[in-house]
């Protein structure tokens, strides 16, 4: 990683904040002038700018989380012993393994146990992501009712951007899914669920948008969790010709009827919920 020098994010942050902002003096007798109102009104609002002081711990696991996406770390890599951080960041011991705590529970590193262990760079999974989030959408009262809302309003839209960007090799993969589903049509309902589910998976992965992209396969976590959907043999031939129809219109191009194919086989899966799982919908998302 590098050095924490002069150009690096900590020390960007740092100059950040020690910018000093004069504060408006009094304005002579004679009041104002136009030119010093603007002026004063600037200062103000140059307060913005200045970022907040954080925690060590907290800029310190920025830090390390920038050095992992500039040079681009694969999950698997070693990073760099706690004697080489303590030197490059200039913390102490406690500041440096609370910020690699903070990473650890995000998920976004692990702690390789023994004499050569240390913290590894791990893969970044939506699971992360949606446990973070359920915590948020358990703080605030947030329903089962409130995910399907979300899913109906952004799984349409990620259905009309992969219309929109679609490559050869996301043509490719999403002619296997449909291969898979065939293969699948009559299989246990663990395998059938993973396939139906990996549609919607590729669907937003084809959007090429990344927040919503991961947003979207969050909610699909969660959703899995909480449902324990059955998927009788019989309703899986709705479902395996509405993925088709998708489908066909991604690969058409034609990100209008994409978004609406989307958006009815959504709606159909939450009025499946409505009507077999009733009481799902005034469930709180709970933390886990």
């Amino acid at each position: 990683m590098a050095v924490a020098g002069s150009g690096s994010p900590r020390a960007r942050r740092t100059r950040a904040s020690r910018v000093r902002v004069s504060t408006p003096t009094a304005p002579a007798a004679g009041g104002p002038s136009s030119d010093d109102s603007e002026r004063q009104g600037q200062e103000r609002l140059a307060w913005l700018d200045i970022p907040r002081s954080g925690k060590i711990s907290e800029t310190i696991a920025r830090d390390i989380l920038d050095d992992i996406v500039v040079r681009k770390l694969p999950p698997g890599t070693m990073l760099s012993s706690e004697a080489v951080m303590l030197d490059r960041y200039g913390v102490g011991r406690a500041s440096l393994r609370e910020a690699l705590r903070i990473l650890e529970i995000h998920g976004l590193i692990k702690i390789k146990p023994g004499p050569r262990g240390g913290p590894v760079v791990a893969e970044v999974t939506s699971a992360d992501l949606g446990r973070s989030a359920t915590f948020f959408f358990h703080a605030v009262g947030a329903t089962f009712a409130d995910l399907l809302g979300a899913r109906l309003a952004i799984e349409p839209l990620m259905a009309g951007l992969a219309a929109s960007n679609l490559t050869a090799e996301g043509a490719e993969e999403l002619n296997r899914a449909l291969v898979d589903h065939e293969r699948d049509a009559t299989r246990p309902a663990s395998s059938w669920g993973r396939t139906s589910a990996g549609f919607h998976v590729i669907v937003n992965g084809l959007s090429g948008n990344k927040v919503l992209d991961l947003l979207g396969r969050a909610l699909l976590d969660i959703h899995a969790a909480r449902s324990q959907t059955e998927f009788p043999v019989s309703g899986r031939g709705d479902v395996s010709r509405a993925h088709q129809r998708i489908a066909q219109a991604i690969l058409d191009g034609d990100a209008d009827v994409a978004e609406q194919r989307m958006r009815r086989h959504v709606q159909a899966q939450i009025a499946n919920v409505r009507q077999t799982r009733p009481e799902l919908l005034d469930e709180l998302i709970d933390w886990r």
